[in-house]
């Protein structure tokens, strides 16, 4: 009863038990609360570290830092009910219980969903390679824009007879 704490981290080795996960690499300290009454643990996680994604605008691997808080009930019943998404119920019997589901789970929630470079300490490790081919197709994209605005005709038709959709409509055929 009262007031109990632990801290563990979540590494490359607990990343290891779940297949095909989006974190490459992790080095994350979590920080446990866990109060426990007469029928209810409380659980409060705290994460604090880095995980090793990739950023979505240059496909360069980078660390994103975490810093996110999370918390869990556990109460005591006659049989485990998992169907509740705020509280677990678990049997009076139960002695353990397997939380590397919800720490993984929450992991991936503390990441942002979109994962960029920008907000991380100088330098930078974007992929000037890839950012400059973005740059060139994005070029390439409102130059054909224009084209298109340029093409249309008084009917308001849309350029149809455009030979780039030539192939799309081969398919049909």
């Amino acid at each position: 009863m009262g007031l109990n704490e632990f801290n563990f981290t979540l590494n490359d080795q607990f990343l290891a038990g779940f297949d095909y996960s989006p974190v490459e690499h992790c080095e994350v300290n979590v920080d446990l609360k866990l109060i426990k009454t007469e029928n209810i643990y409380d659980l409060s996680f705290d994460f604090k570290g880095i995980s090793r994604v990739t950023c979505d605008t240059c496909a360069e691997d980078i660390d994103m830092p975490i810093k996110q808080k999370f918390g869990l009930v556990m109460k005591l019943s006659e049989a485990n009910n998992f169907d509740d998404s705020e509280i677990i119920y678990i049997a009076r019997t139960e002695i353990e219980y397997d939380l590397k589901q919800y720490l993984y789970e929450s992991l991936l929630l503390a990441l942002p969903q979109k994962k960029t470079c920008d907000g991380l300490s100088e330098p930078k490790p974007c992929n000037e390679e890839v950012f400059s081919r973005l740059v060139h197709v994005e070029n390439i994209e409102d130059d054909e824009d224009i084209e298109d605005n340029e093409n249309e005709d008084e009917n308001g038709e849309d350029g149809s007879d455009d030979p780039r959709w030539n192939k799309l409509k081969d398919l049909l055929n």
